[in-house]
């Protein structure tokens, strides 16, 4: 596809920038995806072939090189930072029902895990999200200190603490909307299991990268 053809910086920038999921597939290369399957799991609902095809842009515009980014694709940092800053404080973005997905939700949950934080044995979270089909609705996070996984399949292993709750009060809660107290009062929402691991539960997880309280926003 040609250029937008003007000489502004801002034109120029989205001639490499502007195609649906570009900036989303840097955002998730600054968060530390590292493959082609890192960057499905992040964005489960872009096709293979158009992030093929964003990815050879990418490359040909020195912003990454295989699957990191240069230190071109690395100064976009302050540029994502203020988009999500933007979506916070302005209605125009506000969150809405088709911006709800389990996938992209627990992944995110993954990666964003303070392992130092975890017990000093393995611990196995499950979430059920009650207002999602059967092929969405259950995830295993398989939390350790030496490593983290998410799973979709239950592979038997003992569930320390069941999270059952509506995706919209789970999505809130993670962007820093409700803290977890709140989140437990709200409709729908239950936690069962060891008593002691659902206290600890809220430290081992840093949340979001742009929730409010990090981007400085009242």
């Amino acid at each position: 596809m040609g250029g937008y053809g003007q000489f502004c910086a801002v034109a120029r920038a989205l001639d490499v920038l502007g195609e649906r999921w570009t900036l989303l597939i840097v955002r998730e290369l600054l968060l530390g995806a590292s493959s082609f399957g890192d960057l499905c799991r992040g964005l489960p609902r872009i096709p293979r072939a158009t992030l093929s095809a964003r990815l050879r842009v990418l490359r040909a515009a020195g912003v990454v090189d295989g699957y990191r980014l240069t230190d071109v694709g690395a100064a976009l940092a302050p540029v994502v930072r203020e988009l999500a800053r933007w979506a916070i404080t302005t209605d125009s973005a506000a969150l809405g029902e088709d911006d709800l997905d389990t996938a992209a939700l627990t992944w995110d949950m993954r990666r964003r895990v303070d392992v130092a934080a975890l017990p000093d044995r393995r611990v196995v979270l499950a979430i059920e999200f009650t207002d999602r089909p059967s092929s969405d609705s259950r995830f295993w996070l398989h939390l350790s200190r030496t490593g983290v996984d998410l799973c979709r399949d239950d592979t038997g292993a003992p569930v320390d603490i069941w999270l059952t709750t509506p995706t919209r009060a789970a999505t809130e809660w993670w962007l820093g909307n409700l803290s977890w107290q709140q989140l437990l009062r709200q409709p729908g929402v239950q936690v069962h299991g060891d008593h002691a691991l659902q206290r600890q539960l809220p430290r081992w997880f840093t949340r979001y990268l742009f929730t409010p309280e990090n981007l400085g926003v009242n």
